[in-house]
């Protein structure tokens, strides 16, 4: 750690701009934040001489710099591909080197806006600035070699067939090119088959989509409803469920209506939400629920402000993080929503005896649903097979204790975020072999073939 806060002292060397920026959220998401936590540090941080602080970035730098972190940290395994092919041992680089080469193969691959000189250029002179001349011309020699592959290194192919032009593993080398880890690429494979995880795969690597969900109880609900539907039928979004929109990347509208959205946001009309949870909450029906509900995963409250906005009975929510439930109140106020009590609480010791109404389980899980919005999920620190078998005993507790609290004709719904089958349909399947009192009511998953709709899973159980 003390190395990596040397060289980020460093980085003052460097000018103050997006690509300086993005190398420091990289290393900072190496030391194990999220890609957002990383990016909000990064942006935020100063990085002027002697700790002053500095002036912010303007926004097109910080949208450069958004953009290289998360599209880097989505296509790292593509990239680490690409320079083991042009560098005898890359991994023996210094750590931040590598992330300025990552940098540099990002924009000769998918930055089309930005001259394939200017981002060698760019590179050669960061490493120059921070590791002298010698490792300056390694630099330049590894991205000189990798622009020479000219468009083969666009192909899936290149990815499957081997440096001597041998066909190697092909389902490895799609899993390279979709920047996928093997086992992951495996476990869908096995799951869901080849076809299936293909689509899995490229969806995963596509940019995601921003979604918005309407206020139900605004004043202006069914007017601004229409005005972001209209944006979307100009081709850049689709309407999902009934009080949402998503739009595609770099699509989402500044303003709606004559107003900015950023002023609708502000006046509790829009909020910021995924389609892929919007969609869940329609497709379980849990719009429809007539009993009190009980968030017991509430995290930042986002389902259960949804379901606020609709005029369902939220009357409790509980999380075992005090750093992400205490924002509900605030949130509440801000949307104009009946506040429930908050309550820190761990759903495998819940601190009630019982619950006289409908419970959602947003569960903690692996997360392999929605990898275009967290890249960093991808790394192998950061999910192995073994954090999934971790991750199936802490929900089947979640379950088991939840559904000990349900009265009868109750329904608990469970939702995750993943797609592995031991964390979805197989801990359902457990739970109704453990308690016979309850029955399947529903069950939904994104389609697999979907182009980039978030991968969800939910359930909805009823005690007899």
């Amino acid at each position: 750690m003390s190395g990596r806060s040397s060289f980020l002292r460093s980085l003052k060397k460097l000018p103050r701009n997006g690509r300086t920026a993005a190398l420091h959220a990289l290393l900072l998401a190496d030391s194990g934040l999220s890609a957002q936590e990383a990016l909000a540090d990064a942006l935020s941080g100063p990085l002027g001489e002697g700790g002053k602080t500095v002036a912010v970035l303007p926004q097109q730098e910080r949208h450069l710099c958004s953009e290289l972190v998360y599209g880097c940290l989505r296509a790292e395994i593509r990239i680490a591909y690409l320079l083991g092919r042009v560098l005898p041992k890359p991994e023996r680089l210094p750590l931040p080197l590598r992330h300025i080469l990552e940098l540099a193969v990002y924009a000769l691959l998918f930055q089309e806006r930005v001259p394939d000189h200017a981002a060698v250029h760019s590179a050669v002179a960061q490493a120059e600035r921070l590791f002298g001349r010698s490792l300056a011309r390694v630099t330049n020699g590894a991205l000189r070699s990798i622009q020479r592959f000219g468009t083969a290194v666009d192909t899936r192919e290149f990815y499957v067939v081997g440096k001597e032009g041998a066909l190697a593993d092909e389902w490895g080398g799609l899993c390279r090119y979709y920047s996928l880890p093997r086992w992951l690429g495996d476990l869908w494979h096995d799951a869901y088959g080849r076809e299936a995880a293909l689509c899995l795969m490229r969806r995963s690597f596509a940019r995601p989509w921003s979604g918005v969900r309407v206020n139900a109880r605004h004043e202006a609900a069914e007017e601004l409803l229409a005005g972001l539907r209209h944006c979307a039928k100009e081709g850049c979004g689709e309407a999902v469920g009934r009080w949402g929109v998503a739009f595609a990347p770099g699509e989402l509208p500044a303003h709606v209506l004559g107003q900015s959205l950023s002023l609708w946001r502000a006046s509790g009309a829009l909020s910021l939400q995924s389609a892929g949870s919007q969609l869940a909450v329609q497709a379980l029906e849990l719009d429809c629920w007539d009993a009190p509900v009980w968030d017991a995963c509430a995290g930042f409250g986002g389902k259960s402000f949804a379901l606020l906005e609709q005029g369902i009975d939220v009357t409790l929510c509980t999380d075992r993080s005090w750093s992400r439930l205490r924002h509900l109140p605030g949130v509440c106020r801000e949307l104009h929503l009946p506040r429930p009590a908050v309550c820190l609480a761990d759903a495998c010791a819940p601190p009630l005896r019982g619950w006289n109404g409908h419970i959602l389980l947003d569960a903690p899980c692996s997360g392999l649903g929605v990898l275009a919005r967290r890249p960093d999920i991808r790394k192998d620190s950061r999910r192995t097979p073994a954090d999934l078998k971790q991750l199936a005993a802490l929900q089947d507790r979640m379950l088991l204790r939840l559904s000990a609290l349900l009265q009868q004709g109750r329904e608990l719904a469970y939702i995750t975020c993943t797609l592995n089958p031991t964390e979805n349909e197989l801990a359902v399947a457990r739970l109704l072999a453990a308690r016979s009192e309850l029955m399947l009511l529903r069950q939904w998953q994104t389609p697999h073939g979907h182009p980039w709709v978030e991968g969800m899973y939910g359930a909805v159980l009823r005690r007899r």
